[in-house]
């Protein structure tokens, strides 16, 4: 493909932008005034809260394998080979980033649970349903059927979730109003409270689209004549409908989060509302791992970098006007060195050296614990590649 700076825009693409850039004009109507307060006394102890998808978990195909059937969450949270003592996932190493920032930072709540889409972490319970009548657009799932469906154990447990009935369990929203309510108020608030908050979320609503597309041109649905590959084609097309979707289940979680008070996460009295979360809350965007990962300038799914790279500037828009900080891991604004797809910043050379180290792309290897199975390609990260995450979180938001 011929590009400036990586890639060419055609006037498909052009005009995928300005529904994009549509689309974050109009969601200007949630903006929230976050309320400036006077910066209280420093809590002794100090406590993290990761939340999200496999990403913020620390899943990779490779841990579940050789771990498989039991899945011990700490064991996510080991590299391998597995002993040797290294830290995995991007939760825990940016928790040791803000560690070594100060002694106070003694506690990290890992409530990740792999697999996730933006409507299953909103949940399908009362949540859910009071933000389907807030804002417009909202789409709620089951929450984590990790947990409930697959009946694997997450690292911060949400209540009431039994395997195959999810409607009785809470989702992971509920639970994260739940934590910092729980957190944030009386005794706690001047002891550990939640001081900051990293999410990401997204990505398996993402991946959902392509799969879709990939039925779809198998099916001979897609003919490829607008001049783009068909799978391409097909991924332009539906691209305005999935980051819709998206952006407004991401406000509606924000908006969740921002204004915990007022939003019912369980039967009740108040004790049962969360609080008005006002702490710094960084939102992890969006590497592509469909990018080129063996060849320079040739992407295993053509014209991916384009999509992500849409999808990163709408959802950095959706997220700032609730006051989170953004960080891009596709280009890495704020430090090249941490760019999984250094296309976008007019370095193609680099690319494939980077995803074949930083994601599992290019993992051939076998479980080796007797059920055989693959361990790649996988679009999680690798530990480098966890860390690397991890590092952006503090290169753009701190």
């Amino acid at each position: 493909m011929q590009a400036t700076h990586g890639f060419a825009f055609s006037r498909s693409r052009a005009r995928v932008i300005g529904y994009a850039i549509a689309f974050a004009l109009a969601l200007s109507a949630l903006v929230l005034a976050l309320a400036s307060t006077a910066r209280a006394a420093e809590p002794p102890h100090k406590s993290y809260l990761a939340s999200g998808t496999s990403i913020t978990f620390g899943y990779s195909q490779e841990l579940f394998n050789e771990n498989f059937p039991t899945e011990n969450p700490a064991a996510f949270e080991e590299a391998l080979p597995v002993g040797s003592g290294k830290p995995n996932g991007v939760a825990l190493d940016y928790f040791h980033i803000l560690q070594a920032s100060s002694p106070a930072w003694t506690r990290m709540i890992n409530d990740g649970c792999p697999g996730e889409t933006s409507g299953s972490y909103i949940g399908n319970g009362t949540t859910g349903k009071t933000l389907e009548a807030v804002i417009k657009g909202t789409h709620t799932e089951a929450p984590c059927a990790y947990a409930n469906v697959g009946g694997f154990e997450l690292h911060h447990p949400y209540k009431g979730g039994k395997r195959f009935r999810p409607e009785v369990g809470e989702s992971q929203l509920e639970n994260v109003l739940e934590t910092i309510r729980r957190e944030n108020t009386g005794n706690n608030a001047t002891h550990h409270p939640v001081q900051i908050m990293t999410m990401d979320l997204g990505a398996n609503d993402l991946l959902a689209a392509v799969k879709k597309c990939e039925k779809e041109v198998a099916e001979g649905k897609w003919s490829g004549a607008s001049g783009e590959p068909p799978i391409t084609e097909c991924e332009i097309v539906s691209l305005p409908a999935v980051i819709n979707a998206l952006a407004t289940n991401v406000s509606s979680v924000l908006f969740a989060i921002r204004n915990g008070a007022s939003i019912a996460f369980g039967e009740g009295g108040p004790e049962e509302h969360g609080v008005n979360y006002r702490g710094p809350l960084l939102f992890g965007g969006f590497y592509n791992p469909f990018g080129a990962v063996f060849t320079p300038g040739v992407e295993l799914n053509p014209g991916s970098n384009f999509l992500d790279f849409v999808v990163n500037i709408v959802m950095k828009g959706t997220v700032e006007k609730f006051g989170a900080c953004y960080a891009n891991p596709q280009s890495s604004p704020s430090n090249i060195a941490h760019a999984f797809n250094p296309v976008i910043d007019g370095l193609p050379l680099l690319e494939p050296e980077r995803l074949q180290k930083w994601t599992n792309m290019a993992n051939a290897t076998f479980a080796v614990n007797g059920n055989k199975a693959a361990n790649g390609p996988d679009i999680h990260p690798t530990p480098e590649g966890y860390q690397i995450l991890a590092e952006g979180y503090a290169a753009e938001c701190h």
